[in-house]
């Protein structure tokens, strides 16, 4: 005879039956009730090269060498890039590493402007040709950044290498140069004079001219000139 769940000796005792279904319950409760200790944040929207050195916090001054009141210079971590926020007339950079920048006879005709000088070891070919060598159209070489209000230009003439070429690059044996002894300026920090500001972000050095909002980013992979259609290029 068949026997169902209540009959007999194959009777399950209703407390057993009770506590089951008690049991499952918690179980159930449980999985939908236990909390999340290591959630995963939501991903962060990335920063423009302008947001990103505008959220960058100023470099220690005690770390930063000025040399007199319109000067200041640094060289990044990676002993890659080297910057002089100065200014510039006609050509003639005043570079307190750079003697072939700063010398020349100045033409007093022309305005002395603000600007940010930057060189680099490793970096990348010019896409476009700016300068035709005073006619030769030979020797245009990038490895150079320029920046006044006006706009940002990469690449420029020369023979031979950059400074930053011949005394940091690998084998040259320069430890000890001008160039070595600059401040270093760590990433995630940034230094500002006469209107401009220069910082080392994720992806190379950024500056920008405060009130044009001209400026660019450049590594030893790319250049990127953030000058706004606005602003007169050089």
């Amino acid at each position: 005879m068949h026997r169902t769940m209540g009959e007999g000796a194959g009777t399950w005792p209703r407390a057993v039956v009770a506590g089951l279904a008690v049991l499952a319950t918690g179980v159930l409760s449980g999985c939908v009730q236990v909390p999340v200790t290591n959630p995963v944040p939501p991903p962060q929207p990335e920063l423009s090269p302008q947001e990103e050195l505008a959220a960058m916090a100023a470099a220690p001054e005690n770390t930063m060498q000025s040399f007199g009141e319109d000067v200041l210079a640094f060289l990044t971590e990676d002993r890659n890039t080297y910057c002089v926020l100065t200014t510039e007339q006609g050509g003639i950079i005043s570079s307190p590493v750079d003697q072939l920048l700063s010398g020349g006879t100045r033409d007093d005709t022309l305005l002395e402007v603000p600007a940010v000088y930057c060189e680099l070891v490793r970096y990348p070919e010019p896409v476009e040709v700016t300068d035709d060598c005073h006619g030769t159209g030979l020797g245009f070489r990038g490895g150079t950044v320029l920046l006044t209000a006006g706009g940002a230009s990469y690449g420029s003439c020369r023979i031979g290498m950059t400074l930053m070429e011949a005394q940091l690059a690998p084998g040259s044996g320069s430890d000890g140069s001008p160039l070595s002894r600059l401040p270093v300026l760590e990433e995630g920090t940034a230094v500002e004079l006469n209107g401009f500001r220069c910082g080392r972000g994720n992806e190379g050095v950024i500056c920008l001219e405060e009130q044009s909002g001209a400026g660019f980013l450049v590594s030893a992979d790319a250049f990127e000139n953030l000058t706004p259609e606005g602003a007169q290029e050089r």
